[in-house]
């Protein structure tokens, strides 16, 4: 044996060395269970026990056991499935569309063909259908994957063209035996004729009556058509009417902007005089200062040349005078300048004014610093209100009105017009999250219950038309209820509820022609109307008619926030000048 084994060259050593280690008995050949633990040894996760059993039947003369002679090309044949698998199991993967592993025996059919092309054998699929333990059932990766590495052999080929021949023989039956039918179906036909002229004269009566039924179905569909027509017209006047109270309520906006406008100049006008007097008292008083200032100095210089006592000390009084006066008028100008800000309202000069003010530890008999941290306050509490309601972010906003409530004294009389806009947008933003928790929380049998029409009611694929016409897909694609069908039972990124979430209302602020024609459509029917036929088209109308409604307020924002910036740079202007 050893003289044996020294003639063997490298690699028949490595074989020779690996049958002895798993053939464990001595028995000079190896079971499927050892060929399998030796394969799991060589090829990181190994075979399964069927396509070891199915390799040694291809390549070993006994089925069941593998002698040393056959190991190469029993592990050659192993590698072959081990590496088709890894492809075919991708395959499998990429048809499995929904992640079940299984797939339909469709599916798997036209894997099996792909792989077998024209040596594809029909009576073994159709033995495997027959014989699954749950049939109808998704087909595993498993069940198959044995015959999708078995090569087709001659014997199969032949068994095959046998079994159609057979087919043909058993067609030709058939034939013969329809062909007799047939015959016997023409003797029949004679019985009939007699019979049928019997029938005639029935449906002859019941033609008349059909006909007659489809008269009053016309006469009916006539006054549905005249109904709708009268519905149509009163819709419109709906429509005049609300165009009507709509420019009303526009002409009164107007007016009461005309008069805020009117009541701010008038302010405006007693601001600027109070501006000009406290402008007016700060450059007096920093001109005294410079004067105190330039006295000072020259009580210095002569300090500094007195030649006696009596110089000196003449000197020195002139030089406390100018310093006690040079702080008086220092003090006149921080108070002057704290006022110039409180009046002008502005934080670039109320905020150095505040710590100039404070720094210098100046008495405060008129309060003038309480009320220019009371302005400064507000000033900030505004901003910061105005930026969360330009985020438009519920948290955001509600810290804000929080934070104003806290440092502005009665911010619903100080900051009346802002605090309205600002509870009126937290209103709907709360609404806005409340919305998406219901999408959140919508059932998928909900949403399978809209999908299961085949024939919807009007106001439920209304509904569905107007909602997938603000995810972007035009009416005319919509029309089709299977192509509403097929959108509702998208799943991913693509799926209904997905969207609605990720949806951004700012696609209708730039898109005013589809708002305007979702609105349209939206219109047609109210929020009990819908959920009388369907609860889950009521949670998409609710979803829609809210994304309508934050897109025109944020395009309502957009247009306030392009005359504020308008004003705020005509204010700038007057100011510079």
């Amino acid at each position: 044996m050893s003289v044996i084994y020294a003639e063997l060259n490298e690699k028949d050593k490595c074989l020779y060395d690996a049958f002895k280690l798993y053939d464990i008995d001595m028995k000079g050949e190896l079971m499927s269970t050892e060929v399998m633990a030796l394969y799991d040894d060589i090829r990181f996760g190994g075979i399964s026990l069927q396509q070891v059993q199915a390799a040694m039947e291809y390549t070993c003369a006994t089925a069941d056991c593998c002698v040393r002679s056959e190991l190469m090309d029993l592990l050659q044949e192993l590698d072959r499935r081990y590496f088709l698998i890894q492809d075919l199991r991708w395959e499998f993967s990429m048809l499995d569309r929904e992640m079940k592993d299984t797939v339909t025996a469709e599916r798997a059919r036209w894997l099996m063909q792909s792989v077998h092309g024209k040596f594809f054998s029909r009576r073994k699929w159709e033995k495997f259908i027959n014989t699954r333990p749950v049939s109808g059932s998704g087909v595993s990766f498993a069940e198959i994957e044995v015959e999708l590495c078995n090569i087709p052999n001659i014997m199969d080929i032949e068994d095959e063209l046998l079994e159609q021949q057979k087919e043909l023989e058993e067609k030709e039956k058939r034939q013969k035996e329809l062909e007799q039918a047939a015959q016997d179906e023409r003797k029949m036909r004679q019985k009939q004729r007699e019979e049928e002229e019997g029938e005639r004269n029935e449906n002859e009566r019941k033609r008349k009556e059909a006909i007659h039924r489809i008269e009053q179905e016309s006469e009916a569909e006539r006054k549905r058509k005249e109904q709708e027509q009268e519905e149509e017209k009163q819709r419109a006047i709906d429509e005049q009417i609300r165009q009507k109270k709509e420019e009303d309520d526009e002409r009164k906006k107007e007016q009461e902007e005309a008069e805020a406008v009117a009541e701010q100049q008038q302010k405006s006008g007693v601001n600027a005089e109070q501006l000009q007097q406290a402008e007016r008292q700060a450059m007096m008083a920093e001109n005294a200062e410079k004067e105190a200032q330039e006295d000072l100095r020259k009580a210095r210089e002569k300090k500094a040349k007195a030649s006696d006592e009596k110089a000196r000390k003449e000197a020195e009084e002139l030089e406390r005078k100018a310093k006690e006066k040079e702080i008086e008028n220092r003090n006149k100008k921080l108070r002057a300048h704290l006022k110039v800000a409180i009046v002008s309202e502005d934080k670039d000069q109320l905020e150095p004014a505040i710590e100039d003010f404070e720094k210098a530890k100046l008495s405060d008999p008129d309060m003038d610093l309480d009320k220019a941290k009371l302005i400064l306050s507000m000033l900030n509490a505004k901003d910061d209100l105005k930026k969360a309601m330009n985020k438009r972010h519920l948290e955001s906003l509600e810290k804000a009105i929080r934070m104003v409530w806290r440092l502005v004294p009665n911010p619903e009389v100080q900051l009346a017009s802002e605090m309205a806009a600002a509870n009126k947008l937290l209103l709907q933003l709360r609404r806005l999250e409340r919305i998406r928790a219901e999408i959140l929380e919508l059932k998928q049998s909900t949403v399978a219950e809209i999908r299961s029409y085949s024939a919807p009611p009007v106001a439920v694929q209304t509904v569905m038309i107007g909602t997938f016409l603000l995810h972007g897909h035009p009416e005319k694609e919509t029309k089709s209820w299977k192509t509403v069908q097929a959108l509702v039972g998208k799943t991913g990124k693509e799926g209904l509820k997905r969207r609605c979430l990720e949806y951004d209302p700012d696609n209708l602020v730039k898109d005013q022609e589809t708002a305007k024609r979702a609105a349209e459509l939206f219109k047609k029917y109210d929020l009990d109307e819908v959920r009388d036929v369907s609860a889950g088209a009521a949670t998409f109308y609710v979803w829609a008619t809210s994304m309508l409604e934050e897109a025109e307020m944020r395009a309502e924002a957009a247009a306030e926030q392009v005359k504020e910036e308008m004003k705020e740079q005509k204010k700038q202007k007057n100011r510079d000048e």
